[in-house]
């Protein structure tokens, strides 16, 4: 669907101005709210993309190599396939889980079992530690993690994640003019998705017609 240009004139119209934008929050609420969780769960699988390139700074170091596979086991935790009680075991090492919330708790642990401040990759860790917490809906945890991150000396590629989590963290708590003010600070590639979200935030934080 073609979309009408934006002109000088148009914007002289408050009343079409106004509709412009009032049905373009209305896009941006409709697709946010349907994106939710794909939106969400992106920042971890981006989490364990950039790990991957932090990780080649550290080949040559035997802690480095197994905290990441520290890592990638709490992501096969967290995206393993669900089973039914009594269900055959698996071959592999990875543990299954009956529901997600179990499945993310556990991946959480296992997380949390590994990983402390001196730990090779514990930012990275911790990054895949926020985005669980907001899968688990426990967002004020999510927050602490990603402030004390952004609080710190946080490797810029690792800076805009943090940035965009502490923004679903501040979304999901009802603190939108904080998620929005926060999204509006997210650079590199997760800007548009960022941008999205503040204006969806922007568009809740607005009192009904």
């Amino acid at each position: 669907m073609a979309t009408k240009k934006l002109t000088k004139k148009a914007l002289k119209q408050p009343d079409q101005f106004v509709g412009f934008w009032q049905g373009a929050s209305m896009k941006i609420g409709r697709f946010a709210g349907e994106n939710a969780k794909a939106l969400v769960i992106g920042i971890s699988a981006l989490a364990t993309v950039v790990v991957g390139l932090v990780v080649l700074t550290w080949v040559n170091e035997g802690r480095a190599g197994r905290a990441s596979m520290a890592l990638e086991r709490a992501e096969k935790i967290a995206g393993a396939e669900l089973v039914a009680p009594g269900a055959p075991p698996k071959t592999d090492s990875i543990p299954r889980f009956a529901t997600e919330k179990e499945r993310l708790e556990g991946a959480l642990t296992g997380l949390d079992g590994h990983f402390s401040k001196r730990t090779p990759l514990a930012d990275e860790a911790a990054l895949v530690r926020g985005s669980l917490l907001l899968s688990l809906g426990r967002a004020d945890e999510a927050q602490a993690v990603y402030e004390k991150l952004l609080s710190g000396r946080l490797d810029a590629r690792l800076r805009f994640l943090a940035r965009e989590g502490l923004g679903y963290a501040y979304e999901k708590k009802g603190k939108l003019a904080e998620a929005q003010a926060t999204f509006a600070k997210v650079t590199g590639n997760r800007k548009p998705i960022a941008d999205l979200w503040g204006a969806y935030a922007a568009s809740k934080a607005k009192p009904a017609a």
